[in-house]
Formats: C-alpha cells, structure tokens, sequence
C-alpha cells in the first residue's frame, strides 16, 4: 500500500509539472525566464501544488504506520493469550495426572465385603468388580427390578467403599468442566480430550464400577456425570454408559 501511494503521488507531481512545461514552453513558445522573481513565482506555483500532494502522501503514510502497528499489538496480544492458555493446561494437566494417580492408588486397596444372601464373599480390587457384576446378573435372571439392584447395591456399599470411589472420579470430571471452561479461552474439544485421557487412564473394573454407580445409585457425585452431556458423549464414544447393566 506504503509503494503505490508513493507512484501514485510521484505520478501526480511528475504530471502537473510536465503539463506545466508542455502548455508554456512547447504550446506557447515560452522560454525559460532569466528573471529571479519569475522562478520565485514558478517556485511558490509548484510548491503550491506539490504541497497538498506531500501532505496527502504523509497522511497515507501515518496511516498505514497506525495500522501496522495496530496489527502488531494485536498479533501481540493474541501470542500473550496463547501463552497465558498453554500455561495454564500446562498447570492444569500437572494437577489433572496427579489426581489420576491418586484415584489409582485409593482403587488399589478398594474391598467390597458382600453379605451372606449375595454370596457372602469379600474381595479387592478387580475381582471385587467382577463379584458385585456377577451379583447384579444374578438378581437380573432371578427377575428382580432395578430398586432390588439399587438396594442390593446399597446393602453392599454399607461402608461406602463405592461411593468414595465413584467420587474421586467425579472431582476430576468436575475439574476438567470447571477449569477448562469456555469462559476461560478452552473449547469442547480440549475437555474432550482430558475426558478421554481420564478414562484411558482410569482401572477398567473401577470404569465399570462407576457406570454400575451411574446406573444404579442416586447421588450428587452420580447425577452429574450423567448430567455432563460432554463426559457423557465422550464415555458412549469410547463404548461406556449409564445403562449397560
């Protein structure tokens, strides 16, 4: 822009000036005057016209000085606020994984002691998941409804072993909506992406613990996951949900 405004205005002062000459010393027959005061005259008429050009020039030229530099405070301002963005993930993952190795460290001394009617076994771990499975199949081929497996559930939970689990793993959901927030310059996309990280990462028996937990228990931690349509999309991608039982 800064070139073709400077042709542009060169053009124009070359052009008046040519006419100049071309009207009084070719068309006229004009000579060129000897006389100071006739060049102080010729001096003030092209310094009149040349002027407005040069001013006009100037005024492109802070112009575009102006814009330029509005543009590089900008590209700027959006460079700080990437930075400011990957340095709050970066904190944020550093707190996200810690959370994800405490929720498996607590699962590692999960125990689930069942009552003498559901089988009266006390297990840990992963075989505590697959007993309280086997349990839940069980009371579905005996024909039993879903409060019977709900109260089953809480019969079992007496202790709160599965609530305390379920709800670590709710805290950390919580932080990925919460933290990763769309006011906070994160989109759906990010969370999507810490939604999935966190279920990869998570024991896949206390996966499944939390969509039993989901399906068949009612409380705080277990109607927001169902009620966080994100997570919820990201868990039925993945092959999960809240009724596979």
């Amino acid at each position: 822009m800064i070139n073709k405004y400077t042709i542009t205005a060169i053009f124009l002062m070359v052009f008046i000036v040519g006419t100049y000459i071309f009207q009084f010393y070719f068309n006229l027959d004009y000579v060129i005057s000897s006389k100071p005061s006739d060049w102080v005259n010729f001096s003030d008429y092209v310094g009149g016209l040349i002027n407005p050009l040069l001013g006009f020039v100037s005024l492109v030229l802070l112009i575009q000085s102006l814009n330029l530099q509005n543009q590089a405070n900008k590209e700027l301002r959006e460079e700080i606020k990437a930075n400011k963005k990957n340095e709050n993930l970066r904190s944020f993952e550093t707190y996200f994984f810690g959370l994800i190795d405490a929720q498996r460290n607590s699962f590692s001394s999960f125990r689930l002691d069942f009552p003498a009617h559901l089988g009266g076994k006390s297990e840990s771990n992963v075989c505590a998941i697959q007993e309280l499975e086997d349990q839940i199949e069980n009371l579905r081929t005996t024909n039993k409804t879903e409060n019977d497996i709900k109260d089953a559930i809480e019969v079992i939970d007496t202790d709160e072993r599965i609530y305390n689990a379920v709800r670590i793993f709710y805290n950390i959901i919580k932080m990925v909506s919460e933290k990763l927030a769309d006011d906070k310059g994160f989109d759906i996309e990010t969370r999507k992406t810490q939604f999935q990280t966190l279920i990869s990462f998570t024991e896949l028996s206390q996966l499944r613990l939390v969509m039993i937990s989901m399906q068949f228990m009612d409380c705080p931690p277990t109607k927001y996951l169902k009620e966080n349509s994100e997570f919820m999309a990201t868990l039925k991608e993945l092959g999960g949900g809240a009724d596979l039982y």
